[in-house]
This record gives C-alpha cells, structure tokens and sequence, in this order.
C-alpha cells in the first residue's frame, strides 16, 4: 500500500505540472433582464428574462437565492453573455456577484458564471430599498426560441442552488446546508425509570444545524484528460435546546458546537487509463464522508449529541484522518482499500483499516445484482470492546427476476470477533414488492432482523427510514443494533410527486433475556420488549427545500415493562425541515 500510494502521489505531481489548462471556444449573446428581490437575511429573488443568441430570441425564466440583504427592490438590466455554445448552456445554477446599494433608486451591476464556463456582466438601474449584498445564486431556465415571454410572477423556484464560478480549469462552489427539528412528546419512556438518565423528562426540545461549505475542482489537461483534482472544507455548527432532548445528552439550557466538518482532498483519473474506464481511480484523504451500502455499519463518521447537540440531526458524517483508494472496472466491479479515524467526542481515538469489493451488474438475466464483502479491523480504540475488533461483512440486493421488475430483495451479514470476547453476529433479510401500475404506486415491504448481544454496530446511520434507528422513538433513542430481534413491516405510497407516505410497524424482541435497561438491571421473563408503528409524511416541496411530518407510538410488552416498570403507551412527533443550496 505504501509503495502504490507514493508512486501514485508522485505521478500525480506530475500531472499536475505538465497539465495546461484549455479555454473553450466562446460566443456572445445578449440578455434583458426585469424582476424583482425581497430578502430579509436571506429571501428570494424572481423574473423573466430574453436571450437573443445567434439571431434567436429566448425567453428566459430567472429564479435567485438572496443572501445577506434586507428589503426589496425591483431591478431592470441589460448586458452581455459569453461561453455560450448552445443556448440550453443557460440551464442550471450561476453563482453571482452583485453591487451596490439600493435606498429609492441607483446604479447595479450584476456578475454570474455557471459549471458549462457561461459568463453574465449586466449593467441596469435598480428602485425600492434594500441594504447588503443581494443576489447570491440565480437558477435560469431556457424557453423555446420564439416561443413566449417567461412567466415573471413571484413563486417558489423548484430547483436554486449557488452554482459555480469559473478560473480557466478551476471551479469553485460555495454551499449551505441548514436543518431543524422540533419533537414532542407524551409519556416518555413508558413512564419508567431508566439507567441512561431522566427519559420521563424529556418532552419538549429543539435541534438545528448549519454547514457553510467551499467545493473546488480543477481539471488536470484538456477537459480533465488527465482526471479531476477537487477538494471540500466545510464548517459545521450544531445544537440542541430546552428541556432534556431523547437520548438525554442536554439535561437544561442550551449545547452546542462550531467545528471543523470537511477538509479532503480528492483526485480521479478521468480518461488517463482508458483500458479501464472512465474515473476507473480514486485516491482520496482528510475529513470526509466514507458510506457503505444501506448504513447497517458504515455511514456515520461524526458524533453528535455529547457537547456537540443535535443528536437525532446527526449533522456530522465526516470521519478524520482518511485515507481511501478505490478502483471500478468497467465490468461493474469495485476494489476499495480504506483507514478511517472516528470524530466522536470526546475523542476515543478509534482508528481502523480495511478492505471492501463489490460487483454490481445489470443485464438481461437479471434486472439489478449487488454483492459486496468487506473486511475492516479496529487496530487502535480506548473503547476497549472495539480494541482489536474484526469484522467480516457481506451484503446483497437485487431485483431477481426480468419478468417482475416490480419485486426485490435485500441481506446482509456481519461477523465480529474480538479477543478474550465472545464472537457477535448481525444479519437482515428483507423483500419488497410495488405495485408500479397502481395508483399512488404502493410499495409493501417486509424485513427480519438479528443482532446477538455484544454486536456493535460501529457507524451505521440513517439513510432511509427504518435503516438503521428502527423506529422513530425506540430505535432513535432507547434501542441499539445489539441484543436485538426485530419484524419490520412497511407500507410506502406517493400520493402525488411531492409527498411519500410511510407506515412502519416494528415488532422488538430480544435475544437474551438479561438486558441492562432499567437503573437495577436484571433479567426479565419476556423476551418481548414492544410494538411500535411509526407514519412519517415526506414532503418534497423543491430541490432545496423539504419537510418531514411524523407521528410515532410506541407500546411496551412485558419485557419493557418488567425492565423499567412503565407501562404506559409512549407517543410522540416532530416537524422537521431541510434546506440545501
């Protein structure tokens, strides 16, 4: 590894000093502009535009993200487009720079480029007021040449992000990531008593997260002939208020963290080893995310919650001190080398290496095929049950059959074994059918999964419901992947192409009786611990803006009521919202 590793960071010196970068061909347009801005803090901007581009007139719909500006103002330009080689170049996100100071009337001028190398200098007039910096990214959507004016009314824009700006080769991204999460509850922990802290307590609090981040890109000879080097830094602040939150991390007051999220670097191969494909390399390192599959074990890098707030968020993904190579050949398959470094707080110092390959096929016996193992080893952790830990994991989904596209399955398996410890297992197996030609496109889904006592399930996350805090309320903040069965059932429709709809039921068991819950621990004549049914509302409102609406009850059976004597049905809810530039 360390041979490989230093021969390719010596040819990518290289490449990077004999690389010279290459400008495209450019052509000149020219733009009108009419629309209106309304911000306090951060607003939106909206109106209509034409392009006139090779003797063709094209309407032009303008949507912007206002940032750092107060009040509104109206806005009438004119000016220049260069880079252009078709007008559909237009399309798609420009990061802008705009000028001066709007109270009654005044001069404006108006800089935006976009990822294709399309420039924007417009020179206009502005009126009303509005004090700050003004447009920060402006999404335009190109018409039909000739056909009618752009709709110039104020509305919600459905897709607006900051966009790119241009230095030859080089592009740079600023980006915005922000959420927050207001839950509430009733008859926490079924009214028992529990060893992590007052779970009865915890009714009412609040979480919110904001990332502020920089992506770069530079393309290594002509248009990246000799592959893509970018990079990521990214500064992330979290918190949680109020009353004690779930997993009773705040007890009272506020907690919160600004840390350092992203900082890596990133270089792929683009047509240098055309044998092998496109982008066949990837070598990176630094702060950065590192997510295997569905998240059963690696998904997470970053811990939240302990002094840092906002648990159930999980704002933080980025593991530190990375290092990953990775090769993909043509023929789907994947050979990944990887070390991570765990950014848990405080530090445990958790330092582990492996080895990953997976093979992804599509063809005509069958519809989709995945198959991955991997092998990792924690070589370094002051948790003294990861110290020294080997896992094994293996992992599959596929849609089988060609003559039922509607039909899939998912499994996995994890092995883990430690010195002087008792060998731990983990396993899953799941199917789903949908019904694609039904109105509202239900999906009905079943999975059964197994964890025995001891199991750790490192770094798993939450890409998707259910996967892997099972349940909203047990599985968010009482339960962990470890002495664990668990029945999932799960029902999935779309009513319309913004709102999905899913009911989940879980049934938990465990696998061995003696199970640390309650503040005397002891073992409980029941293996069954409860039933919970979850309805979450997913509402997709843009591409930068999404809600989530949940209500969630859970039910203890005499296992959970043995173990912390509650015996009361604990119900609860949350309004969650994500916005992405």
């Amino acid at each position: 590894m360390t041979r490989t590793t230093a021969t390719l960071a010596a040819l990518l010196l290289a490449l990077v000093a004999a690389a010279a970068s290459a400008q495209q061909p450019t052509h000149t347009g020219k733009v009108t502009f009419h629309g209106k801005t309304a911000a306090i803090g951060a607003g939106f901007g909206w109106g209509a535009s034409t392009l006139e581009f090779e003797g063709k007139n094209y309407p032009v719909r303008v949507d912007a993200f206002v940032l750092g500006a107060v009040g509104a103002a109206a806005l009438e330009a004119t000016g220049t487009v260069t880079g252009l080689t078709k007008a559909e170049d237009l399309n798609g996100d420009f990061t802008a720079v705009s000028t001066g100071v709007t109270i009654g009337s005044g001069a404006a001028k108006l800089v935006m480029r976009n990822a294709k190398g399309v420039r924007i200098v417009m020179d206009g007039t502005s009126s009303g007021f509005q004090l700050g910096l003004g447009p920060r990214g402006i999404t335009l959507t190109v018409g039909e040449a000739g056909g009618p004016p752009a709709d110039e009314r104020a509305r919600l824009p459905q897709t607006l992000g900051f966009g790119e700006m241009r230095w030859g080769s080089l592009y740079v991204e600023p980006t915005l990531n922000a959420q927050i999460y207001f839950p509430t509850w009733s008859n926490p922990g079924f009214g028992g008593q529990w060893s992590f802290g007052p779970v009865d307590r915890a009714g009412l609090w609040f979480e919110h997260s904001n990332e502020e981040g920089l992506n770069a890109r530079y393309l290594l000879g002509d248009e990246g002939k000799y592959g893509t080097l970018s990079a990521r830094v990214s500064g992330l602040y979290s918190m949680t208020s109020s009353q004690p939150d779930g997993p009773v991390c705040n007890t009272h007051g506020t907690t919160g963290s600004y840390s350092l999220e992203s900082a890596y670097g990133d270089w792929k191969s683009g047509d240098l080893f055309p044998k092998l494909g496109h982008n066949a390399l990837e070598i990176s390192g630094g702060n950065q995310n590192y997510q295997v599959f569905d998240g059963l074990l690696f998904w997470d890098g970053g811990q939240d919650c302990a002094g840092r707030g906002a648990n159930w968020l999980s704002a933080r993904k980025a593991f530190k001190a990375t290092a990953i190579a990775k090769l993909t050949l043509k023929d789907g398959l994947t050979l990944e080398a990887f070390h991570l470094k765990y950014n848990d707080h405080p530090s445990t110092n958790t330092d582990l290496f492996g080895e990953r390959m997976e093979w992804v096929t599509d063809d005509f016996y069958m519809k989709h095929l995945k198959l991955g193992f991997m092998y990792f080893h924690i070589y370094n952790s002051r948790n003294v049950t990861r110290d020294g830990l080997n896992g094994a994991y293996f992992y599959n989904e596929a849609t089988p059959f060609p003559s039922l596209p509607d039909f899939s399955y998912k499994a996995s398996y994890v092995r883990e074994t430690n010195s002087g410890l008792p060998a731990a297992y983990g396993w899953y197996a799941g199917a789903a059918y949908e019904l694609s030609k039904v109105t509202w496109t239900p999906k009905l889904s079943y999975r059964y999964a197994s964890f025995s006592e001891g199991f750790d399930s490192l770094f798993t996350g939450l890409p998707d419901w259910g996967s892997w805090f099972q349940g909203e309320i047990l599985g968010e903040y009482v339960l962990s992947n470890s002495n664990l069965m668990s029945h999932q059932v799960r029902l999935t429709v779309k009513p319309s192409e913004t709102v999905t709809t899913n009911l989940i039921y879980y049934r938990f068991l465990l696998d061995n009786r003696n199970q640390p819950f309650s503040i005397t621990p002891r073992a409980v004549s029941s293996r069954a611990l409860a039933d919970e049914v979850d309805l979450i509302f997913d509402i997709t409102m843009t591409n930068w803006w999404s809600i989530t609406a949940t209500v969630a009850m859970a039910n203890p059976n005499k296992g959970f009521t043995q173990a912390v004597n509650g015996s009361g049905t604990w119900v609860g809810g949350y309004l969650y919202m994500n916005f992405n530039f």
